[in-house]
């Protein structure tokens, strides 16, 4: 019996190989430590989030294992890590796709560097370098969790002019809500997307210039004429308080801007493909 036993295995060696716990035991630690990382950016970035981290990294690992032990250390040109260096180049086509742009904005600049990341740890878990792998999640972690507060609480302690508005959809919304500060004569200097449950969003807009104070409740009014906005969160907003003047219907004492922020039809035609989407009757649909 132990005979057919070995005979067995020896046939099916040329097709599996050689069974070594130690390069499972690799590929199982990329599963940890991708998983980690991919976990905490499913809270960000749904379709590229905790399963994709992993399938990179197991990918990038059995490719650098392949390189590295398929072929026998006296073959001639033998080069391990040729195979390993085509996984980092070939990942940033798969890091690429997670880059969105909705607009003037870009979103999915840090997914795809994690993903480029766990190539990079399923690569060194390959090769044998698992502490090495370790340490680089835990600062891949602390990156983008640590430091992401960090970073947000810089931005609330600096002077910041930005104006937060909440859409319901955020596939429709975003482009209508750039449009509508746009024609408001709302100078635009950053603006980045906040997903939230749902399709909703929060589209944070800083702006180019303060705004003076008798104008804000008009801008709110105005954006909020778009019915896929839900609110307009001014508390972050810069407010001047020189040179005011009066708002004015009489076209000859208001300025460009007055005229733009006065004007109750200069944001309705926005609605205009919400309605069409209704239910025949002229009205949108009630949720």
């Amino acid at each position: 019996m132990d005979t057919v036993i070995q005979q067995i295995g020896e046939a099916l060696n040329p097709i599996f190989g050689t069974f070594d716990p130690v390069l499972i035991g690799r590929l199982i630690l990329v599963l940890v430590l991708c998983g980690a990382i991919g976990f905490e950016r499913s809270g960000h970035e749904r379709a590229s989030g905790f399963r994709p981290h992993i399938l990179v990294g197991l990918g990038a690992c059995l490719m650098t294992m392949a390189g590295a032990y398929a072929f026998p250390e006296d073959s001639i040109e033998r080069d391990p890590m040729r195979v390993a260096s085509y996984v980092v180049s070939g990942i940033g086509f798969l890091g690429a796709g997670a880059i969105l742009r909705h607009g003037t904005m870009v979103r999915g600049l840090t997914t795809a560097a994690t993903i480029w990341g766990s190539s990079g740890i399923g690569i060194a878990c390959g090769v044998g370098l698992g502490w090495l792998a370790v340490i680089v999640t835990l600062l891949v972690l602390f990156t983008l969790m640590i430091l992401d507060d960090f970073e947000e609480r810089l931005r609330r302690d600096e002077s910041t002019n930005e104006i937060k508005i909440h859409l319901k959809d955020s596939n429709r919304a975003v482009g209508k809500a750039l449009t509508a500060l746009e024609r408001l004569g709302i100078s635009i200097k950053n603006a980045t997307v906040q997903m939230g449950a749902g399709n909703s969003a929060v589209l944070r807009v800083e702006l180019g210039q303060p705004i003076l104070a008798d104008h804000v409740p008009l801008l709110v009014k105005q954006l909020l004429v778009v019915k896929s906005i839900q609110m307009v969160d001014t508390s972050n907003l810069q407010m001047s308080l020189e040179d005011v003047i009066p708002i004015q219907s009489d076209d000859k004492h208001a300025s460009g801007e007055h005229k733009q922020l006065v004007d109750d039809n200069l944001l309705k035609d926005l609605n205009e493909p919400d309605e069409k989407n209704g239910n025949g009757n002229g009205h949108p649909k009630s949720g």
